[in-house]
Parts: structure tokens; C-alpha cells; sequence
């Protein structure tokens, strides 16, 4: 028996701590955990609370054991003792007075519905997206990961709340923010999102994307930014353009950086020598990449100090070569540079460098009809006349030389004054008619290939000496009215009788006459 009015009231107040209801909203500790839900315990309540994991929050398998919690009681078995939960409720009441008209939430749209699409905000509350506002292809998948949101709507049906956001709201808001924290000339940072031939897609933000023109990109007027950029590269400019009117932005990545022209008097003085990347060989010369939007151009009558060459075996694209600057235009922006210059004029001490009966190699640079022009060393060149090239008769330079063949040379004369040089090629080798002459004699028998007609006759090389006998048409073994071409072929290896053999000096060639007929 409770006798005292105050000690009554003091119990009465205590049960009553201990009594629950539906819909009130308790923290606990988890002490029970399954895969389909969690069991909590809160202090001084009389039973414990089931959740199931479609009311979690989270996956169950991300709680633990210990994991305080708020949920909200949503059923009461007052007979079994059992008290079920919802943790989503929870959340949902804590946040539902906060999702007012204007706020950005955030949210994943799960559902495409008629007119729209149904978004979970704050993992949930359910939305309604009209299908005009979401900036959302309706015949295309909807995007899945988490969104911004802007609320246009928040108020209470029949027991039931209505939420409305909109996609198109927020980036309108977003993109008249932009423009009104930004202008011209102010550094922006953002993210190639495509490359096209005409420039760079720039994403600034989510909503706002710029165009970099690629005449904007650098100040090299032959910079690939095909091969440079990649979509995702982060990338810097400055505004050039803000029309927000039509939402246009448009940023230049090579202002960051001076016109390179402007100091370009500095940077390369005239008659400096300065280094630079070969970019492209042209028939009349080469432009060389001194630095970011500074080229110049090296005219062929600036390569060779000699009359012409081919550039090609000078220098090639990608090379790194050191020129002189001649002059410098800065309002056409153009730079006269030498490459002889730097490379020094080779006829200056040519005595030290060649001498007449000197032996050297060279490579046949170009093949004419009265001899070739052979490169030497030191980028001297000379020319071997036709006939210097043989000991025997040429008349086809073209079928005895290659041009770029590698040949020794012999120097005949240096004419410094005029920057001549006169070569040989037959000198480099012992006179054969001197010791064919020396050798054999007139009847003696000799073997040889047939290796060309002429006139009244054929021509043989004589095996062993490298020269060539004269055959007369009137000495082979003819049938009537057969032509010799029937009866020697080109390359035939024939036998003869030395019918004459003339030789006055080492200087000059000799001749042969041989007969076939045996």
C-alpha cells in the first residue's frame, strides 16, 4: 500500500517514463543483428525494437553491433512484447521541416514515371521530377548517381506531402551565378570534356561549359591540340568572352602567358646564334621552332656556300640546329636566320682541308650528262666531268652512277677564287690500259663479255683488266644477212684474237681491236 500522497504521484510518474506509443522517436543500441534486420535496446523502455533492413539507412551488414541508432516506432504488440521500427522515419521526420522552397538537396533519381521521375532525396524522402524540368532526354536512361536538386515545392495532402523539385531550376541558378561572380580577363580552371578541330570544350562547373578556340590555345601557330590535349586534362584561361544572354563563355588558354613577339628583339638580338627545332623543309629552305609562336625561316641561298644542294641531306624534321639571326620583322612577325654562317664558310682554309691529288670519298649529289657533282666533306662539293669517270668510253653517266652513291674522288684542282673543284673518279684506280699494254699483245687470245653495240661493231670488257675491246661486225662470224645483235647478245662471254692495241700514257685511255673469228 502506497500511503503517502507524494510518494503516489512519484510512482505514477515513473511507469508512465516507461510507456511507449507509436510514432515516438527513440535512440538505442544495437544488441541483435541478422542479415534481414537489427534488434534495439533503449534504456528504460520495456521492449526492445526490430528493424528491418528495409528500414535501415544503411545495408545492415554496414552496422555492428553497439551502433547507437534513432528510430521511429511504427507498430506496438503490446501481447508478444514486440515494438517495430523504422530508421528511414526517423531521418525523415528530422529533415522534412528543412526541405523548404528554394534549397538545393540531394537526391538519386530511381524511377521514370509518366510525366516525370520520382527522386529519393537524402536516401528517404520521395520527390516528384517533372519531366520538363529535368534537363533529361525522356527516351534515354536517366543518370543514377547523386544529384543536386532544387525544391520547388514542399506542403501536406491529405495526411500525404508533396515535394516538387526541378533540374532545370538549379542550373539556372547555378549558370546566373556564374555569370554574375565572373568577367572578362579573370583566370578560370575547368576540365577538357571534348575536343574538336576548332578547339577545346572547357566544363567549368557542371552547368557551365566554355568554348577555348584553338587559335586561343597557343601562340605556336602549328600547336596540335589534337594530339596535346585529352578530355579530362584540367586546363587554365582567361575570359575573352561572357555573353550572358546567350549563355556563351568563351577562354584563352595562350594569353596567360605574353605575346612571345614582343620581347622577341630581346630574346634572339640579330647576329645572335641561337638553337631551334627543324619544324618543316620547304624547296627553298626550312623554318626552324625557336620558342611558343617564334619561327624562322632559313633561305636555301643561307645553307650552302656553295650553289645548290638538297636540303633534305642537310637537315631533316626534329633536328636541333644552331643558326644566326639576320634580321627580324616584328610587324609581319617573320625571322631571317643562316645556317652557313654558324657552320662557318668551308673555303676559307680549304688548304688545310683538301689539296690537288688528294684521294677522298664523297656522295654522288646529282648525276648529269657531262659528268656528276659529288658532296664532300665540310659541305664543299665538286665536279668529276664525264670524262674523269671512266677509263673507258661513257656515254651514259646515268647508267654508271647513282645519285647518293658513296665514290672516291680524286682532286684535280682547287680554284679557290672561283669555289671550284674539279674531280676524278677513274684516277683513284691504276691506268688498266697501261698494264694491259704492258701485258698482252697483238695475237694473243682474251676473254671477255659483250656489253654493248656501237656503230659497226660491239663493244667487249676484257676479263681481268676492266677494259673494253672494239669488235668489228666485219670480224665475227656472220651468216649473210644476219645482224650481229643475232649473234652476240648482251652479257655473252666471247673469246678473241687481239687483232691491235694502242696505249701512249698513263693520262689517256688506250683502245683494242679483237676478231671472233677463229
Amino acid at each position: 500500500m502506497v500511503g503517502d500522497k507524494n510518494e503516489f504521484e512519484k510512482l505514477l510518474n515513473e511507469e508512465t517514463e516507461f510507456q511507449i506509443k507509436k510514432g515516438d522517436i527513440l535512440k538505442g543500441k544495437i544488441i541483435t543483428q541478422s542479415s534481414d534486420g537489427i534488434f534495439v535496446s533503449a534504456d528504460g523502455k520495456p521492449f526492445d525494437v526490430y528493424v528491418g533492413k528495409d528500414y535501415l539507412l544503411k545495408n545492415v551488414n554496414e552496422y555492428k553491433l553497439g551502433d547507437e541508432i534513432t528510430v521511429k516506432l511504427l507498430k506496438i504488440n503490446e501481447s508478444e512484447g514486440q515494438a517495430f521500427g523504422s530508421e528511414k522515419a526517423a531521418k525523415r521526420d528530422e529533415i522534412i521541416d528543412h526541405i523548404t522552397e528554394g534549397k538545393i538537396v540531394k537526391g538519386k533519381i530511381k524511377e521514370k514515371i509518366n510525366k516525370g521521375y520520382i527522386v529519393e532525396l537524402e536516401n528517404v524522402i520521395d520527390a516528384f521530377l517533372p519531366g520538363s524540368l529535368s534537363m533529361l532526354k525522356r527516351n534515354s536512361d536517366f543518370p543514377r548517381e547523386e544529384m543536386d536538386f532544387l525544391v520547388l515545392k514542399n506542403e501536406k495532402r491529405r495526411n500525404r506531402t508533396n515535394i516538387v523539385v526541378s533540374r532545370r531550376g538549379l542550373i539556372e541558378k547555378y549558370i546566373e551565378e556564374f555569370f554574375d561572380n565572373h568577367h572578362l580577363n579573370m583566370i578560370v580552371e575547368g576540365i577538357v570534356s571534348d575536343i574538336k578541330e576548332f578547339g577545346l570544350f572547357v566544363s567549368l562547373n557542371p552547368y557551365v561549359t566554355a568554348l577555348a578556340p584553338k587559335s586561343e590555345l597557343s601562340w605556336d601557330k602549328n600547336f596540335d591540340h589534337m594530339k596535346y590535349y585529352k578530355v579530362g586534362d584540367k586546363i587554365k584561361g582567361v575570359i575573352i568572352k561572357l555573353d550572358k544572354e546567350n549563355n556563351k563563355v568563351s577562354i584563352s588558354v595562350k594569353r596567360l602567358k605574353n605575346d612571345p613577339w614582343e620581347e622577341v628583339e630581346k630574346k634572339f638580338p640579330v647576329d645572335s646564334v641561337v638553337e631551334g627545332e627543324v619544324v618543316e623543309i620547304f624547296p627553298f629552305g626550312f623554318a626552324i621552332r625557336l620558342d611558343e609562336g617564334i619561327e624562322g625561316l632559313v633561305h636555301e641561298s643561307e645553307i650552302f656556300w656553295t650553289g645548290k644542294g638538297r636540303i633534305e641531306d642537310v637537315v631533316k624534321v626534329g633536328d636541333l640546329v644552331k643558326v644566326k639571326v639576320l634580321s627580324i620583322d616584328k610587324e609581319t612577325k617573320k625571322i631571317s636566320l643562316s645556317y652557313k654562317q654558324v657552320m662557318g664558310d668551308p673555303w676559307e682554309d680549304i688548304e688545310n682541308k683538301l689539296k690537288d691529288g688528294d684521294i677522298t670519298e664523297g656522295l654522288v649529289e646529282k648525276v648529269l650528262p657531262n659528268g656528276i657533282i659529288v658532296k664532300l666533306d665540310d659541305g664543299l662539293t665538286g665536279f668529276a666531268h664525264v670524262s674523269e669517270l671512266s677509263w673507258n668510253f661513257v656515254d651514259d653517266v646515268e647508267g654508271l652512277f647513282e645519285e647518293g652513291e658513296k665514290i672516291k674522288v680524286k682532286v684535280l684542282h682547287i680554284d679557290k677564287e672561283n669555289r671550284k673543284i674539279k674531280l676524278s673518279v677513274k684516277q683513284t684506280k691504276e691506268n688498266p690500259w697501261k698494264k694491259i699494254s704492258n701485258e698482252l699483245k697483238k695475237g694473243d687470245k682474251i676473254s671477255g663479255k659483250v656489253v654493248k653495240y656501237v656503230g659497226k661493231g660491239a663493244v667487249v670488257l676484257v676479263d681481268d683488266y676492266e677494259v673494253e675491246a672494239f669488235v668489228p661486225k666485219s670480224k665475227m662470224e656472220l651468216k649473210e644477212d644476219e645482224d650481229m645483235e643475232n649473234l652476240l647478245k648482251i652479257g655473252d662471254v666471247v673469246e678473241g684474237e687481239i687483232l691491235s692495241i694502242e696505249f701512249e700514257n698513263e693520262d689517256q685511255k688506250g683502245s683494242m681491236v679483237i676478231s671472233l673469228i677463229k
